[in-house]
């Protein structure tokens, strides 16, 4: 009898045992499927759809890696990054030799302006695969935003060494060269993204100050003339009224500054150089063109309303009686 009770108990325990067993394959067999729709839904573009899909696999297998950074990478398309972060954060606990997980932590991380943390989540992402270009990538922007340019730039030096045919990572570099001082590193890097990516307004804009800090005036016209093809500038108008004038077209220069004024009323260094214009064609006419001494005049009246204690201008005004 004995016997017989023992021998049940084997059998109720294998049955058990194979119950769990049958239960965990149909477990493991669902969540593949589930896995396999979110991944259709990301392809699809269907992210919402994706996260809901990756949040109901996690709801019967918490531990599913590749579930928390399925719902990090379509929260990350969505743009919802406050719950992106935490699903990469999942991920990063229980995988953390997983790349993915550390990368996707970091970017969510950095877009959450955590740049301290994000830029220790990518160097744990580089500790795994040394050889990403993004994940330098992602310390380089990520310094460039706590403003220590110095240590952004060896990272996106890696970041062009890495994938040079990268335009992401040349504008990093010229963002670490220009802000280190580096005025003709930063502008061939500028130029190397160009060629990669083409003119994109961000980068048209990097461009133009780049050629201004090099002193090449004639791109720097042909550059504002660009950017203001594709719409009104105030910023380009100046630049090229400061251009125009330090290659002696006075004329052009003014007309630049005026263009300026008139797209942004409170740009006071456009009015400095309208008023040096006038100031400038008042002299040449011996003091007789009382014209252009009126309209240094209001020039520079604007410029010191707008941002006092210019002390150059308010020399400049008592000295011509420009008051």
């Amino acid at each position: 009898m004995r016997a017989l009770v023992m021998a049940s108990s084997v059998f109720i325990l294998q049955g058990c045992f194979l119950f769990d067993q049958g239960d965990r394959q149909a477990r493991e067999a669902l969540a593949e499927a589930q896995r396999s729709r979110a991944g259709a839904a990301m392809v699809d573009g269907d992210y919402a759809q994706a996260a809901q899909l990756f949040r109901e696999i996690l709801a019967v297998d918490p531990d599913n890696v590749p579930a928390w950074i399925g719902m990090g990478g379509a929260y990350s398309e969505l743009g919802e990054w406050s719950h992106a972060e935490p699903a990469y954060a999942e991920a990063c606990e229980r995988a953390p030799e997983s790349y993915d997980a550390q990368f996707g932590h970091g970017l969510a991380l950095q877009m959450l302006n955590r740049l301290l943390d994000a830029v220790a989540a990518y160097h744990r992402a580089l500790s795994i695969d040394p050889m990403s270009s993004e994940a330098s990538l992602g310390v380089a922007t990520s310094y460039l935003q706590l403003e220590e340019p110095q240590h952004a730039l060896p990272f996106a030096e890696r970041a062009v060494e890495l994938a040079p045919n990268d335009g992401r990572a040349w504008i990093s570099l010229g963002a670490a060269a220009e802000q280190t001082g580096d005025d003709h590193a930063a502008l061939d890097a500028y130029l190397a993204a160009s060629e990669r990516l083409g003119s994109s307004p961000e980068l048209k804009h990097n461009l133009l100050h780049a050629y201004a800090r090099a002193d090449r005036y004639r791109e720097v016209v042909g550059m504002a003339r660009s950017m203001l093809a594709d719409g009104p500038s105030a910023e380009a108008a100046e630049r090229m009224g400061w251009a125009w004038f330090r290659l002696g077209e006075y004329e052009k220069s003014a007309q630049a500054y005026r263009i300026a004024v008139e797209t942004d009323p409170d740009m006071w260094h456009a009015w400095n150089g309208l008023g040096v214009n006038a100031l400038n064609r008042w002299l040449l006419s011996e003091q007789a063109d009382e014209s252009a001494h009126q309209e240094a005049r209001r020039a520079f009246s604007a410029s010191l309303r707008l941002h006092p204690g210019q002390a150059k201008v308010q020399a400049l005004v008592e000295r011509y009686g420009l008051l």
